[in-house]
């Protein structure tokens, strides 16, 4: 049986997109961000592909822990639509 993927251009894939390429400027592994937010590595493995879903909370702490705006862990399509 296939298992559903995500697709390419889902919220949740771009969401994770963005959270990986803040941790590779701010130098943080995927290990230590899990650590940071009490999760599996192989959990957050599977939310930064868009398997699964950042809540709202775990996006505040993740910038909080990157030192960055929460906002710019966001699609633009997300966060322009709030600034509008």
């Amino acid at each position: 049986m296939d298992t559903p993927t995500t697709p390419p251009n889902s919220p949740d894939v771009e969401i994770g997109q963005r959270v990986q390429e803040a941790l590779i400027v701010k130098r943080v592994t995927v290990k230590a961000l899990a650590e940071a937010l009490d999760m599996s590595y192989s959990t957050m493995r599977r939310t930064l592909e868009g398997e699964r879903s950042f809540t709202i909370s775990q996006l505040s702490h993740i910038a909080d822990r990157l030192n960055i705006q929460p906002s710019s862990l966001l699609p633009n399509s997300i966060s322009t639509r709030e600034a509008a």
